[in-house]
């Protein structure tokens, strides 16, 4: 059964229109239609213009059942979302005490004096519902447009997430439509089309669930989507999928949905009990960020060196003076020596060790720019691959954080 209910998200604010804001919210909103079987038909930016405004409401009113706005409901004088509605809907802007009330003891709680521009947020259109907002100023609006139930909500993040899931999310419930799941599942060490590849009919278009694929520096990942009248009956649905995706790729898969790389490494060296060290010359220390984003993981991650210059190489790592004349920083022999080193110098089971060309200057005919050399030791062997990873300067130390990480996975899965 396909939704019977269809939505269009505005988003408002000219700090979108301009690049200068990311907009979370309609990837957010959007996510949540979805697992709420509501099928989303448009997404709209439209910048801090009444006129412009009013225009698109009355034409998104006549198209959809639900519209969900965010943004222009500040305190200032370019914030004109309720301006706008009460233009479309031919009404005044009236004062609202019960707003005003929650406006002014938020201020109450911070001890904090209301400015005076804040009365603004309590002018609400005429015969328009009042949504509560429990973490900031202004107040949600809830309006009638043509054939569809509109919901206006602040712009900022966290207050948009808290109001649709307090306020608006059980009245779209009932939207009488599938619910969509989602599965991701990651993969490191093979490329978008190779994958394609592996998969073959796996990925063909118009089937349910339906697998499709997305890639960012170095990484794939495989989205499995199902469409059922439940979420349970769509889980079910998906694990045969998965299973046979996991089946076909490997160890290629290291995790799903919110797992990472460095999460995946920390979960099986604490499993094994083992500990870890890093020396790190192009990445400048983007290896150890990644592992010490996880909570607990000083229990499995001693410590690390950034060693940019060769002096530094050799003075707090110990690297051979005149290997690293005659080899160059960044060659097989120099990875060797940091990840081995560190290891020793930290007492550590294992060790990364990298240095590469990041660029855009450095490269030869011989060491073009993306030229990286990872060495993992540990285990009684050290292993050590040279690669040459296109992109700039952050695309090659990225695609080189992934890589390193990746390596230590399968080092440590042996």
């Amino acid at each position: 059964m396909m939704s019977k209910m269809k939505a269009i998200l505005l988003s408002i604010g000219d700090e979108l229109i301009l690049g200068q804001t990311v907009d979370t919210n309609a990837a957010w909103l959007s996510q949540r239609c979805a697992a709420l079987g509501v099928k989303v038909i448009e997404h709209a930016t439209i910048g801090d213009d009444l006129n412009l405004i009013a225009a698109t409401l009355r034409r998104v009113g006549g198209n959809c059942d639900v519209i969900l706005a965010s943004g222009g409901l500040g305190p200032t004088d370019d914030d004109l979302t309720r301006h706008a509605l009460a233009e479309v809907l031919g009404v005044e802007l009236e004062f609202n005490k019960s707003a005003m009330s929650r406006i002014q003891a938020f201020y109450d709680l911070l001890k904090r004096p209301m400015p005076e521009a804040n009365h603004i947020q309590a002018m609400i259109p005429v015969g328009c519902e009042v949504m509560e907002n429990t973490c900031g100023t202004a107040p949600g609006i809830s309006a009638r447009i043509g054939r569809a139930q509109a919901f206006f909500m602040p712009g900022v993040p966290r207050e948009m997430f808290v109001m649709f899931t307090k306020c608006i999310e059980q009245r779209l419930q009932n939207a009488g439509g599938n619910v969509l799941v989602t599965r991701v599942l990651h993969t490191c060490g093979a490329g978008e089309s190779n994958i394609a590849e592996m998969l073959g009919d796996m990925m063909v278009r118009g089937r349910n669930p339906l697998v499709n694929s997305t890639a960012q520096q170095g990484l794939v990942s495989l989205r499995i989507n199902a469409q059922a009248p439940t979420e349970l009956a769509a889980r079910e649905m998906i694990a045969p999928v998965e299973t046979a995706l996991r089946n076909r790729l490997g160890k290629l898969v290291f995790g799903a949905d919110e797992e990472t790389l460095s999460s995946v490494v920390v979960e099986r060296l604490m499993e094994m009990k083992a500990s870890l060290a890093t020396a790190e010359s192009c990445t400048g220390g983007w290896i150890a960020r990644e592992l010490t984003d996880i909570a607990g993981v000083s229990a499995v991650y001693l410590g690390g060196w950034v060693v940019y210059n060769n002096q530094a190489k050799v003075r707090d790592l110990n690297v051979d003076a005149t290997v690293l004349n005659q080899e160059g920083a960044v060659s097989e022999p120099v990875a060797r020596q940091l990840a081995e080193n560190a290891c020793k110098r930290a007492g550590a089971d294992y060790a990364i060790g990298v240095t590469g060309i990041a660029g855009p200057t450095g490269g030869t005919t011989q060491k073009p720019v993306g030229t990286v050399y990872i060495a993992i030791a540990g285990g009684g062997s050290t292993q050590v691959e040279r690669f040459i990873f296109p992109g700039d300067r952050d695309g090659v130390r990225r695609r080189t954080v992934n890589y390193a990480l990746n390596l230590l996975r399968l080092r440590l899965i042996e």
